[in-house]
């Protein structure tokens, strides 16, 4: 009856909370979102314009656990096709259970022109709730990256054109500083239209080439003009061609645990 309860309690807030905001990998949530100058495989959640940067392809999965409450778990994987021309990916993704769900399914198709990284996105939103009809929408996004010089990359990335109060649209905005190859500092502002911004900042060091650990923290305002801070932290093994991320953060209605599993072609040398 308690677990009722909750989920009765909280479904809104997390729905809220859920739309516009569909991205994925242990990594992007160890580093506290700041994934938008990432071009791993999980940008074809996280930013398709990063995706042009990608030399390898990639098949990958993950598993988010939140609360420990089966409702709320997110599910999703993708793979991404590398050719010399272009990069092409797919993804799905799924919250929820068989109360109330959302899905996506989208395709990713990205570009690299010189120091230019170009991508474009076309999603399907699958929303269902027990009892009522199930809604589709479709949803376009773009992102890009620069590569300003070796040390600082710029990325940016919009959701959804087509602002909706079921569906808002997103803009998010970063710079990834690397000073050196083993240290990348991060930080990305978040903006929702209806809502206030979320400011976030990540720090991945590498111990060892095949051993990473995470950090970061994101500051989201309301209207009231207080705010919030959240923590996370993570790490990552690359074991030849595989790559598992971890990650961890404690929300104010609890903790949530994220693993990844990608594995990359590797190139015959």
């Amino acid at each position: 009856m308690r677990l009722t309860l909750l989920l009765i309690l909280a479904a809104p807030l997390l729905v809220s909370a859920q739309d516009g905001r569909f991205t994925m990998g242990g990594r992007h949530t160890a580093l506290s979102g700041t994934s938008v100058t990432l071009d791993d495989g999980w940008a074809i959640f996280n930013n398709p314009g990063a995706l042009g940067d990608l030399e390898e392809s990639t098949v990958m999965v993950t598993y988010r656990n939140r609360y420990n409450i089966e409702g709320f778990h997110v599910r999703g994987g993708g793979a991404v096709y590398h050719h010399r021309l272009f990069n092409v990916g797919a993804k799905f993704y799924k919250f929820g259970d068989d109360i109330f769900s959302q899905q996506i399914f989208g395709l990713v198709l990205a570009n690299r022109i010189q120091m230019v990284s170009l991508g474009a996105g076309f999603n399907i939103i699958q929303t269902y709730v027990e009892g009522l009809s199930t809604r589709r929408a479709a949803v376009l996004e773009l992102g890009g990256t620069a590569a300003l010089s070796e040390q600082l990359v710029l990325g940016a990335h919009l959701f959804n054109f087509k602002h909706g109060q079921v569906h808002p649209t997103t803009m998010k905005a970063g710079l990834s500083f690397r000073p050196i190859d083993v240290i990348m500092l991060n930080v990305e502002l978040e903006k929702q239209i209806d809502t206030p911004e979320i400011f976030k900042a990540g720090l991945e060091y590498a111990i060892l080439p095949s051993l990473f650990i995470r950090t970061g923290l994101h500051v989201q305002g309301n209207e009231v003009n207080q705010s919030s801070v959240n923590g996370t932290y993570g790490l990552g093994f690359l074991i030849k061609g595989f790559v598992i991320d971890y990650a961890f953060t404690n929300e104010p209605l609890g903790m949530v645990h994220e693993i990844s599993l990608s594995y990359r072609i590797l190139k015959k040398q």
